[in-house]
């Protein structure tokens, strides 16, 4: 009984200190534990992308390349229209007249094919005939102007230069111009024009005509090839002759008297 104290003594300051020695473990522990334990917010993992939808910036509201429309089967309307004029009002025989004729389109759209054929007069010659656009030909005494497109509010301009020649007979002449298209939409009744001039007076000469004068001419004297010729030889003739029976009458005598 005298050791029992002290064991019971050690035994409790062996077990303070495992006491003592456990909670310094765990206190360890503790500090070492993950941060989820403490707080109880759960850590956001890290992980791998996946093959799914990803979160790409939108575009801006920039505006696209306009929508192409396809091309309209429906043809252009269009109205081409012509009008002409004349350089004089009188003209004389000889005379020079320059036609003008115009042709404008008063659209909508484009006139397609467009041609113009003018008829000359007989007693109109034709010296020149021009156009701002398109080719220039004739058929006999017609001149066909082919333009083709005119687009609206275009104008097209031609030039004709006659000449009135001596078929012309008072009191007026005419001249009437006319054009086609294959657009649709067209008003014929602008599709013609025609102009009127006076004839009159005799003919007014261009450039100065020299008359002709006669030239004298000096006659050639020829050798007398005519009667006074054959009278001349003649007389010699017959005198020959008459010496030709002188000569034969004395021969004979002579012969006669022997």
């Amino acid at each position: 009984m005298k050791y029992g104290l002290p064991k019971y003594i050690l035994l409790a300051i062996g077990a303070i200190l495992l006491m003592m020695a456990g909670a310094s473990v765990g206190t360890t522990g503790i500090a070492a534990a993950p941060l989820m334990a403490l707080t109880d917010t759960a850590e956001p993992p890290t992980r791998t992308p996946t093959h799914g939808p990803t979160n790409t910036p939108r575009p801006t509201n920039t505006p696209g390349p306009a929508p192409t429309h396809p091309p309209s089967s429906k043809p252009d309307l269009a109205d081409p229209a012509i009008t002409k004029s004349s350089s004089v009002s009188d003209a004389k025989i000889g005379d020079e007249i320059t036609f003008t004729i115009s042709v404008t389109n008063n659209g909508p759209g484009t006139a397609q094919d467009v041609v113009v054929t003018d008829p000359i007069p007989d007693y109109l010659d034709v010296i020149e005939a021009t156009t701002t656009r398109g080719d220039v030909s004739s058929n006999g005494r017609t001149v066909i102007v082919t333009i083709g497109k005119v687009p609206a509010g275009d104008e097209v301009t031609i030039h004709i230069r006659v000449r009135v020649n001596e078929r012309a007979a008072p009191p007026t002449g005419h001249n009437s111009v006319s054009l086609t298209t294959s657009s649709p939409g067209d008003n014929p009744g602008n599709n013609t024009s025609d102009v009127t001039f006076n004839i009159i007076g005799p003919v007014t000469p261009t450039v100065p005509v020299a008359t002709p004068t006669a030239t004298p001419v000096t006659p050639v004297i020829l050798p007398t090839t005519g009667a006074a010729e054959d009278t001349g030889s003649r007389t010699l003739l017959f005198a020959a002759l008459g010496m030709a029976a002188l000569l034969l009458s004395l021969f004979f005598r002579g012969k006669a008297r022997s």
